[in-house]
């Protein structure tokens, strides 16, 4: 006759297979994989750090704080990953916990961090630094010299001395036309004689005019030429190149041109035409009838 023997369990084999042991062994597993993730984090936010430092721009006085900013945001990333993974093995709803924390720092956080990711593109690329002379299209059209750039804005000031601050997010998504990254640009000057006038001789007082300034470079390049023949002038263009860097702005440069220009149109006898409203009468009756109804003050 068979019989089998019943093992009562020990009370240590009760302990063990207790909820709580299993949940402590759960809690004592994650801190030690946390633990480790978070050496491994270290490590490679130290890779971006030193990758950063050793491709960067030595003379990109914002290299420090690029690098400094990516180190951290890599680091605190991969320290948040490595507490979801503690997470889910204890056996939290790490899914739920992403969704509350994503939701909540893209409603708060949505414009701070997306300025400073932004202010590090712009600083670690040197699209623009400071100095140059640019146009911004936001809101409105800003046209003057960069003062500063941060992390989170940078800093305008306008012809007219006015400080504007704009948002880096702003910088990296409308258009932005820069006057000093290049060596070199081409501008543009318009000018108006009357139809009386000798061409040649106003082409030649132009192009003359125009290379006297130290401002316009390629001197052999500039270009003077009849552009159109509007209703009371002739339309003479001249195109130049122009140094950015030369610490005027465009429309200095012009005015300065032009000035100089309608001098010389004063020395040498050159008319700018003024409209004008000319009336022909089929009979001299009318005429007449005209002059007699004009007021006379």
């Amino acid at each position: 006759m068979n019989t089998q023997t019943v093992v009562e369990p020990t009370a240590l084999q009760n302990f063990m297979d207790s909820a709580i042991v299993t949940y402590g062994l759960k809690i004592i597993g994650a801190i030690i994989v946390i633990l480790f993730l978070l050496l491994i984090s270290k490590f490679i936010a130290g890779m971006v750090r030193r990758n950063i430092v050793k491709n960067g721009d030595p003379s990109n006085k914002h290299i420090d704080k690029i690098w400094k900013l990516i180190h951290d945001i890599t680091f605190y990333i991969l320290v948040i990953f490595s507490f979801f993974i503690g997470f889910e093995m204890v056996g939290f709803n790490v899914g739920l916990i992403v969704w509350g924390i994503s939701f909540g720092v893209g409603l708060a956080f949505k414009e701070i961090l997306g300025n400073m990711i932004a202010g590090i593109m712009i600083l670690y690329t040197k699209e623009f630094k400071l100095g140059d002379i640019v146009e911004i299209q936001a809101d409105q059209a800003y046209l003057g010299r960069i003062e500063e750039i941060t992390i989170r804005y940078t800093v305008i000031r306008t012809l007219d001395l006015r400080q504007v601050v704009l948002p880096n997010m702003t910088l990296i998504s409308v258009p932005i036309k820069t006057f000093s990254a290049e060596p070199i640009i081409k501008l543009t000057a318009l000018f108006g004689v009357h139809y009386d006038s000798d061409v040649a001789k106003v082409l030649e007082v132009i192009l003359n005019a125009v290379n006297s300034f130290d401002f316009v470079k390629e001197k052999t390049t500039t270009k003077v030429f009849v552009s159109n023949f509007a209703d009371s002038y002739i339309e003479i263009k001249s195109l130049f190149s122009f140094d950015p860097n030369c610490g005027l702005l465009t429309d200095f440069a012009i005015g300065y041109i032009n000035e100089k220009v309608n001098n010389e149109f004063a020395i040498n006898n050159i008319n700018v035409p003024y409209n004008m409203l000319t009336i022909n009468f089929e009979k001299e009756a009318d005429k007449q009838s005209l002059i007699k109804n004009i007021p006379l003050q």
